[in-house]
């Protein structure tokens, strides 16, 4: 479904920019089926897949798809492709890492590990 045929869809959802998003929200909680996330915050939620551009992720479950750039707050990886982006907290629980940054500052080539 389309972001703007939600009912009830959350601002932070209608104010992402974003192209071919398919979309629902499913016992109040939005699950991102398809499509391309350019750039916003995204607040919680369950991504299935996808292509992420930019922006920032605050928590939620990412069960796959592409990560291109952005900030990593908090949530559960659980697979997909990571390409680049800050990594900040979370759980990484598999999928593959190109590389990036972990704790803003320090590059990495390996994943997070789960302390």
């Amino acid at each position: 479904m389309k972001i703007e045929e939600l009912e009830n869809a959350p601002q932070w959802l209608l104010d992402a920019e974003t192209h071919y998003a398919d979309v629902d929200i499913v016992n109040g909680i939005v699950h991102w089926y398809g499509g391309v996330w350019e750039d916003g915050v995204w607040q919680d939620g369950i991504w299935e897949n996808g292509v992420w551009h930019n922006g920032t992720w605050r928590d939620g479950t990412w069960h796959g798809g592409t990560w291109h750039d952005g900030v990593w707050k908090n949530g559960f990886w659980q697979g997909g492709t990571w390409q680049d982006g800050i990594w900040e907290n979370g759980v990484w629980q598999g999928g593959d890492w190109e590389g990036g940054y972990r704790n803003k500052l320090v590059p990495s080539d390996t994943p997070p590990h789960n302390n």
